[in-house]
């Protein structure tokens, strides 16, 4: 017996949204391996992200949903980041919205907030549920603006919860605070 599924290409003005592709592995290995992935767990090395990309392609599979890879539609051969819902099956309950541009050279462009205006919408009638979180660490305040752009509100129990002795985030190395989306908030 085989099973199929099928990875959504969504689209905005300037970025199309698809399913990961092996092509991808480099422009992910690069972030991960630089100081650049501090904010997410990096840097690591080039075994663990082939690791963590083959992760990110799987939950599609394990989930139905998972995190799209970003291009230009002018270069939509180069990918600049991963946009979307993680939600690996340990650890963690409730989805996670979450955005990485793996280049600083795309900073600053509005790229992630137009990505997630698009993916979140999609998103609450693939994940069946009507709150998400996004986890950003302390210092990340583009992140920060992202997630207030997009209407989620600061969660200080969760947060506190989760940075606590045996919560999610014990042991990173930065403290994690946690951001709520709610379905229809956005604005």
């Amino acid at each position: 017996m085989t099973s199929t599924f099928t990875i959504p290409t969504l689209e905005t003005d300037r970025l199309i949204l698809r399913a990961p592709r092996t092509s991808d592995l480099g422009a992910y290995t690069g972030f991960k391996t630089s100081e650049r992935s501090k904010f997410t767990g990096g840097p690591i090395d080039a075994a663990a992200a082939a690791t963590q990309f083959a992760a990110i392609a799987g939950q599609w599979a394990l989930r139905g949903y998972g995190l799209f890879m970003a291009a230009l539609k002018d270069t939509p051969i180069d990918v600049i980041g991963g946009f979307g819902i993680f939600h690996p099956l340990f650890n963690q309950e409730e989805p996670e919205f979450g955005w990485t541009l793996y280049d600083p050279a795309h900073e600053g462009k509005g790229y992630v907030t137009e990505a997630m205006r698009t993916i979140i919408p999609w998103a609450w009638d693939v994940m069946g549920v009507d709150t998400a979180q996004s986890h950003i660490d302390e210092g990340n305040d583009p992140s920060v603006a992202v997630a207030l752009a997009l209407g989620t509100k600061f969660d200080p129990v969760t947060t506190k919860t989760a940075n606590a002795p045996g919560g999610e985030f014990e042991n990173a190395t930065t403290f994690v605070n946690i951001y709520r989306h709610h379905k229809g908030a956005m604005t």
